[in-house]
């Protein structure tokens, strides 16, 4: 994607607005053609009552048709530009919706979420929402409303000065074609500079969420670095300014007025002759005046082309991200249908290797999980724990090697009912600013979401020793920022984090995985969760990752990982017998109470 060149962005808006809403298209051209012709026609009419004025109203009847033509049309012109505003607006609105829909579903498409950390992903995103330009993909469909508006005038202009002479309009359209393209490829410029500098405006982006976001507002102001994140988002921003100023900066030239003083010279000239010598009556003059004025419709039409060329080009990064294809990123034998039992026998991970783009982190790892048993994962910091947990649930793909369940490779399994076989407690869970209701019950969405369905998940979890607390119960908004909200504290969050994946066991996951379920929990609430283990995890497949020994001890089975692989396997008595590392950790852990006891 990175080194794709987008498309025309005014041709694709043209190609997008037809399959959109081809009636609403249509009757949007039907009335910028009836404009052209209405502003041809007023031209003509006007021109008719001038003559009608110079030969002193001999036919007063005709003269008063005249004058009720030149009326006729002044005002169903006047009635058509609400119309074509309507029109091209809710095209506008449209194309936003459609667009932004279509970005959305690009983003989510993937089986992974290796493209989320692609810095070319990253920039059309942005592109896409006009962070560059300023100019949303909306402001794009009225601006091409009124070129081709003009256009059309224009065009009508020198057919109707053709009439007069045939040579009249070529000199004219030649001059402001010229000086209309020229000023053009100025703008184009700017618009690829535009993605150039979006890297440093992503850059600026995020300096500005950390100021005036909540996420970041306690460190910032302890440690005091306000000044930092105004001068980083202000570096940021201009250095990214500057590049796009430089770009558009239209350099001062004189050819293009020469030229057009030229063309407007020969044409006046010529009618000024013509008209001395009795070759033009004054109707003809009128109407080559107007029509002379109106061919300027040809030429560079000021902000209507900039914005229609910076606007335009937010589509084809829109489409680009749109056409997110999960096969280009994970290929495989072909998916099948996943049977709702798996996993029956074992999970198994043959040989992994894997890395990140800037680190390798498995290296041929050997692992087996026997269906119905927990395992816990033990390691030092980056020795790959939580990546093997993203291997499991598709979100990224091994670099060789595979996972099996029950001896299917995963890739050929059906990633959306595979994963509602998993219920997941992430490390870095997410906290939704939305209703604990919500928040729980996205554990499995289209569930029954009645507060008695919440029970057990609630029990379990220790959401019980706050709920009551809680003003609107389950329908609390969790966050200050909303009315009638709260918010939680680190180990309260956690808690709805388990309960979001006990509430996916409740309906049908099997394997339920816990990345360091008790880090934000206190002493009494982790040592409710030992209790709870057993119930929790009988019956599933339960993979544990976690730094505290007392947690690690209650699994089944225990994986020591170090170096990309599988060090030590076994029970914690096992291991303990073996003297490794696991032992040495275990011991180096427990070693502080222990000498508590004997204080």
């Amino acid at each position: 994607m990175s080194g794709a060149r987008p498309a025309n962005g005014v041709l694709e808006v043209v190609r997008v607005l037809p399959r959109m809403s081809p009636w609403l298209s249509a009757a949007l051209a039907f009335v910028l053609v009836a404009q052209a012709v209405l502003t041809s026609g007023f031209m003509l009419a006007s021109a008719a009552v001038v003559g009608d004025v110079a030969q002193g109203a001999a036919d007063r009847d005709t003269a008063m048709l005249h004058l009720g033509v030149l009326i006729a049309v002044f005002v169903l012109r006047l009635g058509l530009q609400p119309v074509s505003g309507f029109l091209s607006g809710e095209l506008a609105r449209r194309l936003e919706a459609r667009l932004g829909q279509t970005t959305l579903e690009g983003a989510l498409r993937p089986v992974g979420i290796g493209h989320l950390s692609d810095p070319a992903v990253a920039d059309r995103i942005q592109l896409a929402q006009g962070l560059a330009s300023g100019h949303p993909p909306g402001q794009a469909v009225n601006s091409l409303a009124r070129l081709v508006s003009s256009r059309l005038a224009g065009l009508a202009a020198a057919i109707l000065l053709a009439t007069v002479a045939w040579w009249l309009p070529l000199p004219l359209a030649a001059a402001w074609i010229a000086l209309s393209r020229w000023r053009l490829r100025e703008v184009k410029k700017a618009v690829d500079a535009e993605a150039e500098s979006m890297p440093a405006l992503r850059h600026a982006a995020y300096a500005r969420d950390l100021a005036i976001g909540d996420a970041a507002a306690k460190e910032i102001r302890v440690f005091g670095f306000q000044d930092w994140a105004h001068e980083r988002f202000t570096r940021a921003w201009l250095g990214g300014m500057d590049a796009l100023d430089g770009s558009a900066r239209l350099l001062s030239r004189t050819a293009g007025p020469v030229l057009l003083a030229l063309a407007h010279l020969a044409v006046f000239a010529y009618l000024a002759l013509a008209a001395a010598d009795g070759r033009l009556d004054a109707e003809a003059v009128t109407v080559a005046l107007q029509a002379t004025a109106g061919m300027g419709a040809l030429g560079w039409i000021g902000d209507v082309q900039w914005i229609l060329t910076r606007a335009g080009a937010t589509v084809p990064h829109a489409l680009a991200i749109g056409r997110l294809d999960v096969e280009a990123e994970h290929r495989g034998v072909g998916a099948t249908a996943s049977d709702e039992r798996l996993p029956a026998r074992e999970i198994r991970f043959e040989d992994v290797r894997f890395g990140y783009p800037d680190r390798p982190v498995l290296q041929g790892l050997d692992l087996a999980v026997p269906a119905g048993s927990s395992l816990a994962i033990v390691g030092m910091n980056g020795a790959g724990k939580s990546t093997l947990i993203k291997l499991l649930a598709r979100l990224y793909e091994p670099d060789t090697g595979r996972v099996t369940v029950d001896g299917t490779d995963l890739r050929t399994i059906d990633p959306h009912t595979w994963r509602r076989q998993l219920a997941i407690v992430f490390q870095d869970f997410v906290r939704y600013e939305l209703p604990l209701r919500d928040n729980v019950g996205f554990g499995r969405v289209g569930a029954d979401h009645s507060d008695a369905a919440f029970d057990r998940p609630a029990k379990l979890s220790g959401l019980g020793d706050f709920l009551p607390r809680l003003e609107a119960g389950w329908d609390t908004p969790l966050s200050r920022r909303f009315e009638g909200g709260t918010d939680l504290s680190g180990g309260q969050w956690q808690r709805v984090a388990l309960a979001r994946a006990l509430f996916a066991v409740e309906h049908g996951a099997k394997v339920l995985v816990l990345d360091e379920p008790t880090a934000n929990l206190d002493v009494r609430a982790e040592a409710e969760i030992y209790r709870h283990f057993l119930e929790i995890t009988r019956g599933l497949t339960t993979i544990l990752v976690s730094h505290r020994f007392a947690t690690v001890r209650l699994a089944d089975r225990i994986c020591v990982l170090g170096d990309g692989r599988v060090l030590e396997y076994g029970s914690h008595e096992e291991l303990m017998e073996l003297g490794g590392r696991y032992a040495h950790l275990f011991t180096l852990q427990s070693e502080p109470f222990r000498e508590a006891r004997h204080v």
